[in-house]
């Protein structure tokens, strides 16, 4: 029996490895915190379809997965039918409908999940009264009602819903025509290597406004990191030596990354007007 069971082991762990290897080829990031799994295809694994799923599925323990603007269908949502440890889901900008949210009510343990910019309606949502674990649910641009909205609600009085929410209506480049500040510091550059090092969402302060000086020998990517569960937002691609002027608030998190999204660092915007200078060289490729 033991030797059964030390065959089992070896070979679970086998499928494991050769999990992380695929997902990692076709641009996966992946984060193991005390024996789960987080998984990320948002940056660089866009081009991820439903037969790179396989490989996900394989993990079993995934409880935090992000397929934003990646290629996955409804097809593809059948298999995450067996993570059942899956808490967070995002789904912004792919091609799912009302077949894929079918293969969600499977899923025990979702709290959080982000349906933003999909084909969705109100079969959706009639599907989700199922999910009575769900506390966050974004459908805005999509084809819900404002009756859907209110069945779903009531069916689980504890889910906030978010519909109206404008990411472009935040944070945006301040006006040309008015007056410009002049910044007497400079905010902290912190070194990442990946996403989950950065702050995972952005605070609520006061109106600032913050130069990014891009001083790196490359062209580098700025995005602002979201309220709420820390959506990206790109709000700018910088050549080198090229600058911006952005408005924001104190307390925003900005994640600048390469031209291939790797991360490479990020700021945290302050109470007053400040430069955010993107380095030269930049400091993780001193290696």
């Amino acid at each position: 029996m033991t030797f059964v069971t030390v065959v089992n082991s070896t070979a679970h762990a086998d499928e494991t490895a050769e999990a992380i290897r695929a997902i990692e080829e076709i641009g996966g990031q992946l984060q193991s915190i005390q024996g789960a799994w987080e998984v990320d295809f948002h940056l660089r694994g866009r081009d991820l379809n439903d037969q790179g799923l396989m490989h996900v599925a394989k993990l079993k323990k995934v409880v935090w997965l992000n397929l934003r603007d990646t290629k996955v269908t409804d097809e593809g949502l059948a298999r995450l039918r067996g993570l059942k440890a899956l808490k967070y889901l995002h789904l912004e900008r792919t091609a799912i409908s009302d077949a894929g949210i079918q293969h969600l009510s499977d899923l025990p343990n979702l709290e959080y999940l982000n349906l933003y910019g999909t084909k969705i309606t109100d079969q959706a949502l009639e599907t989700l009264k199922g999910n009575k674990g769900l506390k966050q649910l974004y459908v805005w641009r999509t084809e819900v009602t404002d009756q859907g909205v209110a069945r779903l609600a009531k069916a689980l009085p504890q889910l906030e819903i978010v519909r109206g929410m404008d990411l472009s209506k935040l944070p945006s480049s301040y006006p040309p025509e008015t007056k410009q500040p002049q910044p007497k510091s400079s905010l902290e550059w912190i070194v990442v290597s990946n996403r989950r090092q950065a702050p995972a969402r952005s605070e609520n302060g006061i109106n600032c406004q913050v130069i990014f000086v891009n001083k790196s020998a490359a062209t580098v990517k700025l995005y602002w990191i979201g309220f709420g569960n820390g959506e990206l937002k790109h709000y700018a691609t910088l050549a080198a030596g090229e600058k911006r002027q952005q408005n924001s608030y104190s307390r925003h998190a900005w994640l600048v990354t390469d031209e291939n999204e790797r991360p490479l660092g990020y700021f945290i915007a302050g109470e007053d007007d400040a430069y955010a200078v993107i380095p030269m060289p930049y400091p993780q490729l001193r290696r």
